[in-house]
């Protein structure tokens, strides 16, 4: 009786099992579909208070500002109260550049500029009061074959160590220049380094050296001995010092004449 008691009630229990089962799953899909609807709702508050932020966004660009007030296209001084203007930009050599300058170096007006860069690497040229650039003297020639074995032109470097360099000394010859009127200059290095480069562009076109470094009127790139960089500069003259130093000069030429 035991045995066909518990045959009849097995139905029952699987039965009921399945009702179990059924209502598990629906209780899940219900979870589901709560969760759901909760995210969609979300997204829709979400993207409401998005577009209420751009709605205030747009309200705060569109609204008129009476503080400030547009200049007339042909006037635009007052955008400039806060900016430091001269009346000219600076260029790239007064931008990143320090001169120092040598005057005198081998006779009475040979002046030399040394223009240091940033990264510690000079640009060489003449300084502004050196005698070739004065007056009327026309430059005939700028040749960078300063001997038999030497020709500055004929520089190679490679590498970041500027391997190949034709080493300097500060009394290396870098270029002579001959003027029109029978003048011969023989520039120097003024500094202990390595050549880098020298303008080429003085080979075509030497009246180029009347013009600013920045538009071709250099001579040559070097890069100086790093060890004995801050003892160059010592031995130089600042700007300040260089302009007092050319004042000077003219001054004692107006008493002597």
């Amino acid at each position: 009786m035991e045995v066909m008691s518990s045959k009849i009630d097995e139905p029952v229990i699987k039965r009921l099992r399945n009702e179990d089962d059924r209502t598990e799953i629906a209780r899940e899909e219900d979870d589901a579909t709560k969760e759901i609807s909760f995210k969609q709702t979300q997204e829709q508050k979400d993207n409401k208070l998005l577009t209420d932020s751009d709605d205030e966004a747009s309200a705060v660009i569109d609204s008129d500002d009476e503080s400030f007030t547009f200049p007339p296209d042909e006037d635009i001084s007052g955008m400039l109260d806060g900016v430091q203007y001269n009346g000219h930009f600076p260029t790239v050599t007064d931008r990143y550049f320090v001169p120092y300058y040598k005057m005198n170096v081998q006779l009475p007006g040979d002046d030399i500029c040394i223009r240091v860069h940033s990264n510690r690497i000079c640009m060489l040229s003449l300084a502004p009061s050196h005698v070739i650039l004065q007056g009327d003297k026309e430059i005939k020639k700028v040749d960078f074959k300063v001997s038999d074995k030497i020709d500055r032109s004929l520089n190679k470097v490679s590498g970041k160590g500027k391997h190949g360099a034709q080493p300097l000394q500060t009394n290396s010859n870098i270029c002579t220049i001959s003027c029109f009127d029978g003048q011969t200059y023989v520039i120097k290095c003024c500094m202990i380094g390595k050549l880098v480069e020298v303008n080429e562009m003085l080979l075509e076109k030497p009246q180029l050296l009347r013009e600013p470094p920045h538009r071709g009127g250099y001579l040559a790139i070097i890069l100086p001995n790093i060890k004995l960089l801050e003892s160059l500069k010592q031995s130089l003259l600042t700007h300040e010092q260089y302009t007092e130093r050319v004042k000077e000069r003219e001054t004692e030429h107006e008493r002597a004449e």
